[in-house]
């Protein structure tokens, strides 16, 4: 525990407690109705509660904890139903993100994609989850810097982080790797060839694969990872 919660270099110290805990409730070292405690946090990490009390503020008002003035903070759980809502609206940016793409697209971009998607195959042939995933994150980000529409990459980066804690276990349901990873490469061959309807239609179609295997097999499971 108290190497995952070092803290390093000199950003705002509070930021810093907010991205390491998110980054852990992402990858699930605490799950839902896990507690956290802020004095504790505080002694793990060597610093005084009061930044720790405003990352955890920052990370309520994103909905990964409640603060309860009688059970402390409390890792929230999110219904079938939210995650469902959250996964829908992505579809709907992500098909976006690759139609814009792809009218303006350059072929050093193209590159950059196939060479994310050439990282995952490796993790994927390592069954490495974790990095799968962080290169998968940065693989949808890159197609929405593309197309270089600031209030989709807004959009997408608030309503992206809570469908993340159940991404992971997703992922590792045994063949999702690599079902990702061919899905991956319809959206940059229609990228590639400027068919800015089928970039559209792949990207919806690639989160809408990864909402049916959340829901059939993440959300509702007791042995949730």
């Amino acid at each position: 525990m108290k190497n995952m919660l070092k803290i390093k270099g000199y950003d705002l110290l509070s930021k810093k407690v907010y991205r390491i805990l998110k980054k852990e409730i992402i990858k699930g070292s605490f799950k839902p109705g896990f507690k956290m405690f802020e004095a504790k946090i505080a002694e793990q990490m060597g610093i005084s509660r009061t930044p720790v009390r405003e990352a955890l503020r920052e990370l309520a008002a994103e909905g990964f904890v409640t603060l309860n003035p009688n059970q402390g903070v409390i890792v929230r759980n999110i219904s079938p139903e939210s995650i469902k809502e959250i996964l829908q609206i992505r579809s709907v940016l992500d098909g976006l993100a690759a139609r814009l793409a792809a009218y303006v697209v350059t072929e050093k971009e193209i590159k950059e994609l196939e060479n994310y998607n050439t990282k995952m195959k490796s993790f994927a042939n390592q069954n490495d989850v974790l990095n799968f995933s962080e290169e998968d994150i940065a693989f949808h980000g890159f197609i929405a810097s593309i197309c270089k529409n600031n209030q989709l990459i807004n959009l997408r980066k608030n309503i992206s982080s809570q469908s993340l804690r159940y991404r992971i276990s997703s992922l590792r349901i045994p063949g999702r790797l690599h079902k990702s990873l061919k899905e991956h490469w319809k959206i940059i061959e229609a990228i590639k060839e400027k068919d800015p309807g089928r970039a559209d239609r792949m990207g919806r179609k690639h989160i809408e694969s990864a909402l049916k295997n959340i829901l059939e097999n993440v959300v509702g499971k007791k042995n949730i990872e």
